[in-house]
């Protein structure tokens, strides 16, 4: 994978970095956040983050193979999802919302 973007996170001491692949419009977002903080989990990984056609047609597909699943939502201009992969870690699912214009 390519490596797009890394920053670190000054409200939490993590780092966030988005990766490609050759030939892909997809995006991974990575986020990592230092042992002790109360979302990094047992390993100090938060969540994955995909961007996605439809986010809650993602959710409504895995809903039914994972526990643990966090609802559809609008956040700024963003519908995001989570649902739990296998070892418990959070898989966010974003798709962007188109903005309507008035005329």
């Amino acid at each position: 994978m390519k490596l797009l973007f890394k920053t670190r996170i000054k409200e939490t001491g993590g780092r966030v970095a988005w990766l490609t692949t050759r030939g892909s419009k997809h995006v991974l977002e990575l986020n990592w956040y230092p042992k002790g903080y109360r979302h990094g989990g047992k390993t100090g990984l938060d969540h994955l983050a995909f961007e996605v056609k439809d986010a809650t047609t993602a959710y409504k597909k895995l809903t039914g193979r994972r526990k643990g699943a966090m609802a559809p939502f609008k956040e700024g201009s963003w519908m995001l999802a989570y649902v739990r992969d296998p070892d418990r870690n959070w898989i966010e699912l974003g798709s962007r919302l188109r903005v309507t214009r008035k005329r």
